[in-house]
């Protein structure tokens, strides 16, 4: 009876995991400071606009998005906190993504800061989203 217990437990984990319809996200930030400061992650769905957020603490360099549905996305950042100030004094939000600049080395010939898409895919990880551009990506409205 242990047995056959153990044979249907091990069945209906095999059964879940291969039915599942979500990935996984993984990636860096970088920040122009000498500290990271908190602030939330955003992965859009480019054919749904279903967006996912995810909380980073002061100073924490690397962000994992777990069950996140197969398709094709975009990443970007927000700073918590109003950290840009213009110069009219206003102050707003610090704001990145991972776009065409970092995949070029973000010198100054780095010219497109168009977002880079990504495939989600089932079952896989998709790694090395580095979200680092925070000088010219056009990122969507918090």
């Amino acid at each position: 009876m242990k047995h056959l217990f153990l044979l249907l437990f091990f069945t209906i984990i095999l059964l879940t995991s291969c039915n599942s319809t979500t990935g996984i996200v993984k990636g860096t930030l970088c920040y122009p400071s000498d500290y990271i400061p908190a602030m939330n992650v955003y992965l859009k769905n480019k054919e749904t606009n279903k967006t996912y957020s995810l909380l980073i603490k002061e100073n924490q360099q690397t962000f994992k998005f777990k069950k996140i549905i197969e398709g094709n996305y975009i990443a970007y950042a927000y700073t918590i906190e109003e950290t840009i100030t213009d110069f009219n004094n206003k102050t707003s939000k610090a704001s990145g993504g991972y776009t065409q600049a970092v995949l070029c080395g973000l010198t100054v010939n780095c010219n497109d800061h168009s977002f880079v898409n990504f495939n989600v895919k089932k079952g896989k990880t998709t790694k090395a989203i580095h979200i680092c551009d925070w000088y010219g990506a056009m990122v969507p409205k918090e």
